[in-house]
């Protein structure tokens, strides 16, 4: 029997990558399924049968996460400049700016020149920029834990964010703690691929005519919402649910990865010393405890999972206009805090069709539910702040 991993089942592979860090032979590489997402390959000329990839897999080797309840907090930045240029609250900036101060290195997700995602590491505040902005894609570790393993063993501090299985893969692969390691998880809903992304941005530029430079998945100059867009050289276009069928599947959660819809994180507890997220449906009393906060430009769901998150979040606190909550609240538009994206029941129809026509099973599908994304287009393009004013006078009319 083969002692090397192998990926019977696509929901037992999150595509975390700590199997390629941790071989000594570098004998595993990733290979893309039909879908565009990658799975362990193993080349057996080089494989050692070591077995080390098996035993760090997050699948096999269950580890642990964040024991009892976090503290929970909402929060924004003070800097209004951080915050415009962050998708919520900008929180991530001001850990990740703590880290740097201290001599450190910060990984996260960056966009390289062929709008591919890749996790990178940057050490100086204005390669930052880079890491900021949600991303609806998976990105690729590739030899990131390794990286981060070498800058914490020669004594820097390493600031590492990502879904919570890539920080449950950084785990395991580093097989113990670092006192200057801050893991930062997000609420992760799923991840689509790169190849359907990449598929998706073919159609809406090309109905456009316009050379993607750069993705901004939620752009604030729209406001504090699910509203990107897309950049070229001289020109920008909207891109959301009602323009690009990528952008309604991934907010429908109809095309993540398999292993999505089978995390065990969110039941296994959290695996950041910090989560971040959107504080999504935030209430005025919240809001009003936060001091001088303008909800409009968003505001950050923070769960402080243990002592190093704590920490962290002391040195930081000045720097926010920040209030206490708890994880009841936080969970009520943050569902992924407590179980996985379900699959809808066009999930394995629109795979399979994908598998065989590629984009046009996309476009076929999203024609179908044509009147749903124009209406969910119009609630999307309403400003928050409208809609509340609303919500407040039809509250003050059904009293």
């Amino acid at each position: 029997m083969k002692n090397h991993i192998i990926i019977e089942d696509t929901k037992n592979c999150c595509g975390c990558g700590a199997c390629i860090n941790i071989c000594p032979r570098d004998a595993i590489g990733m290979k893309e399924c039909e879908l565009g997402f990658s799975y362990p390959d193993v080349d057996e000329t080089k494989c050692i049968d070591c077995g080390l990839c098996r035993k760090v897999c997050v699948f096999t080797d269950k580890g642990t996460g964040a024991n009892g309840e976090p503290l929970v907090y909402a929060a924004a930045s003070k800097s209004n400049a951080v915050l415009l240029s962050s998708s919520s609250g900008g929180i991530f900036t001001e850990l990740a700016e703590a880290v740097i101060d201290k001599g450190g290195a910060v990984f996260g997700a960056a966009w390289d020149e062929s709008l591919s995602l890749h996790h990178i590491c940057v050490d100086n505040k204005s390669d930052l920029a880079m890491l900021r902005g949600s991303k609806y894609v998976q990105s690729a570790t590739e030899n990131a834990y390794r990286a981060a393993k070498e800058l914490l063993d020669g004594g820097r501090y390493v600031c590492y964010s990502g879904t919570p299985c890539q920080i449950a893969g950084l785990k395991a692969y580093l097989k113990k703690d670092y006192d200057k390691l801050l893991t930062l998880d997000i609420i992760c809903h799923g991840v689509p691929s790169m190849k359907m992304l990449k598929d998706d941005l073919s159609y809406v530029a090309g109905k456009k005519n316009i050379n993607v430079k750069d993705i901004k998945f939620r752009d604030k100059s729209y406001g504090w919402g699910v509203l990107g867009s897309l950049t070229g050289d001289s020109s920008k276009i909207k891109y959301h649910s009602g323009t690009s069928p990528y952008y309604f599947y991934f907010l429908n959660g109809e095309i993540y990865r398999d292993s999505c819809y089978n995390c065990r994180f969110p039941a296994e507890g959290r695996q950041g010393d910090i989560t971040l997220g959107d504080y999504w449906g935030i209430r005025q009393e919240l809001a009003a405890e936060m001091g001088d906060v303008d909800i409009d430009k968003g505001v950050s769901c923070i769960l402080v999972n243990n002592d190093k998150g704590k920490r962290w979040m002391s040195q930081i606190k000045d720097k926010l206009l920040i209030a206490g909550s708890d994880r009841k609240s936080a969970e009520k538009r943050n569902k992924q805090l407590t179980h996985a994206s379900v699959p809808t029941p066009e999930h394995n129809a629109l795979s399979d069709m994908y598998k065989k026509k590629g984009y046009e099973a996309f476009l076929y599908w999203y024609k179908k539910h044509y009147k749903e994304h124009v209406i969910g287009a119009v609630k999307r393009i309403i400003p928050a702040k409208i809609k509340r004013q609303l919500m407040q006078a039809y509250s003050r009319l059904k009293g």
